[in-house]
């Protein structure tokens, strides 16, 4: 089969062909994978996504040898993982020093907020100093490991893409690519220190415990951010979560 033959024939299975989608109980914690949809199937989900980046990957590739630096990478996203699932969150893409997590059912929001503040603090208070133990040329050249992270709530589609032996998840909706972008944001000036950023869905359904802190409130806002024309309202926070 020639390459135009090939290109046609996946335009019947994907653009002319009617994808079947169903909804999934709000009250389950759990997310499919892709191998759980079939290539013309999709699944609507109430879910709240969480983005967390690894910043300043420049500084690192200069300040440290390829061993080393993929060291920092594996440390940062493999104790990211293990937060985000400790809470029920589901991994579901790597995209270089970026992870994502998505959680759904009941407190998926407190849920997501708790997994950015317990990255935070990981990352300032764990995975830091043990960098600069055990690799002396970054404490040297004074770099830090530091992250951000964006959290946005909403309807999303899961579908399935790709072929056999190299298909993938792809979530289609506003939350995703608003936690993505906040997620970018780079605290400098006065927004410095504010590495956790959550759309203004995610912040009206944060319990108490998740929104004060001694009865203050640990989120600032509201800030605008514009995506695809329109403007998106978010919240920021400097506060991390310890470990219990």
């Amino acid at each position: 089969m020639g390459l135009l033959a090939e290109v046609n024939a996946q335009l019947d299975k994907t653009i002319r062909k009617q994808m079947t989608v169903t909804e999934k109980q709000e009250s389950s914690t759990s997310v499919p994978e892709a191998t759980d949809l079939g290539y013309a199937e999709g699944k609507l989900i109430s879910a709240t996504y969480l983005y967390t980046d690894m910043l300043d990957s420049s500084g690192l590739a200069a300040a440290a040898d390829k061993e080393s630096a993929a060291r920092v990478f594996r440390a940062f996203l493999n104790v990211s993982t293990k937060i985000i699932r400790s809470l029920d969150g589901h991994i579901r893409s790597f995209d270089g020093d970026r992870v994502m997590g998505i959680f759904t059912g009941p407190d998926k929001e407190d849920r997501a907020v708790k997994s950015a503040m317990r990255i935070k603090y990981a990352v300032d208070h764990i995975v830091t100093p043990a960098i600069h133990e055990e690799i002396p040329s970054l404490k040297a050249e004074e770099w830090r490991l530091k992250q951000s992270s964006g959290i946005a709530t909403g309807e999303t589609l899961l579908a399935r893409a790709g072929f056999r032996g190299s298909d993938d998840m792809i979530s289609i909706g506003v939350a995703p690519n608003l936690a993505a972008k906040l997620s970018d944001i780079r605290g400098e000036g006065t927004d410095a220190g504010y590495v956790t950023r959550i759309g203004k869905g995610t912040y009206g359904k944060l319990s108490d415990s998740h929104k004060l802190s001694d009865g203050e409130n640990m989120w600032q806002g509201t800030y605008s951010l514009t995506m695809g024309g329109k403007s998106y309202n978010y919240y920021r926070t400097r506060y991390h979560w310890e470990f219990s």
